[in-house]
């Protein structure tokens, strides 16, 4: 059996996580892609001056934080591609240096072999968004043109560096790549191909596709008559974790049960793919991080006994009641 390094089944062997364990980090927005699907585009978008990002100080500070009550790791998921943003080592370094594992999302088209390498030095996770082996779908999907050849070749650059990274433990198979692909009416039918394509040395992980970002606007190109219901069978036989990757024991997403996000401008978040909650739950200018995780975990406690669990919270029908409760706290 394998498991993705920082995820709950390596953490812990049961997949039962306990307090906080997870700090989302976002960075300023900075893409080389226009996806169909993007959680950080579309009309929604919040517009904030580019004098109240968060600095590099910043940032750390809240690595310092995240360590001191018991983080595990360190996401970096976005907002944009990653792997551009001008303090991307500094960060990566500073999240390795506390001791914590960085995770790091990416669509592998600016991973060189030079940052890659810097990476697995820095015990970093990579995962890498590849919705389709088709260059045309390839290209349609992210707003790209020919990049697909290119992103593949950096991927095999990336095994190649991490091929000597996977370790045994009491009996699960500890990787530190992942490939995530993101079901849509346009590439279900190739789920198995991708599967296979990332062979044993690379964790296959596939979501539903969220009405959320640019998504609003491009779901009849993605989705035509289908709903993400419609593939929620084929995703649980197909993803490794059996849906979303940070899924715990409690069968919900992990980032957001034992993590709590922070915006380039630092907005506490539900969680670094949802800009919905910006000015919701405080900023790091009026809560800690640890004051901000208490807040959180308190109202989204509420809300599941009232609503139910959902595996993504985000994605669940019941998130804009969630929403409608924080603006009604405010």
């Amino acid at each position: 059996m394998k498991a993705v390094r920082g995820t709950p089944k390596h953490l812990s062997q049961n997949g039962e996580l306990t307090g906080f364990t997870y700090l989302m980090l976002n960075l300023d927005y900075s893409c080389n892609y226009n996806c169909l699907k993007c959680f950080n585009q579309g009309e929604s978008t919040p517009s904030y001056q580019k004098i109240e990002l968060l600095s590099l100080k910043e940032r750390i500070e809240l690595i310092k934080q995240a360590k001191t009550l018991g983080g595990k790791a360190v996401v970096i998921a976005g907002e944009g591609e990653p792997s551009i943003h001008r303090d991307i080592k500094a960060l990566v370094g500073g999240i390795n240096s506390q001791g914590m594992i960085p995770i790091i999302y990416t669509n592998g088209a600016l991973v060189t072999k030079e940052l890659a390498e810097f990476y697995k030095k820095n015990n970093a996770t990579i995962i890498i968004s590849l919705d389709s082996l088709n260059p045309e779908k390839y290209d349609l999907m992210t707003g790209t043109k020919g990049q697909l050849q290119i992103v593949l070749r950096n991927i095999e650059q990336i095994r190649e560096v991490y091929k000597n990274t996977a370790k045994k433990v009491k009996g699960l198979t500890i990787l530190s790549l992942a490939l995530n692909t993101t079901v849509s009416e346009i590439n279900y039918k190739e789920l198995e191909k991708i599967k296979d394509f990332c062979g044993e040395d690379i964790y296959f992980i596939c979501n539903p596709l969220a009405k959320l970002g640019s998504a609003q606007e491009t779901w009849k190109v993605l989705m035509k008559d289908k709903t993400p219901e419609d593939f929620a069978e084929l995703i649980s036989k197909m993803s490794e974790s059996g849906g979303p990757l940070m899924l715990g024991k409690n069968m919900m997403c992990n980032y957001q049960t034992n993590g709590i996000a922070v915006s380039p401008w630092g907005h506490y978040m539900i969680c670094a793919y949802t800009n919905l909650t910006n000015d919701l739950l405080g900023t790091i200018k009026d809560k800690t991080l640890g004051e901000a995780y208490k807040y959180k975990q308190k109202i989204e406690a509420e809300h599941t006994k009232k609503y139910g669990k959902a595996n993504c919270f985000i994605r669940a029908d019941s998130f804009t009641k969630y929403i409608s409760t924080l603006k009604e706290l405010i």
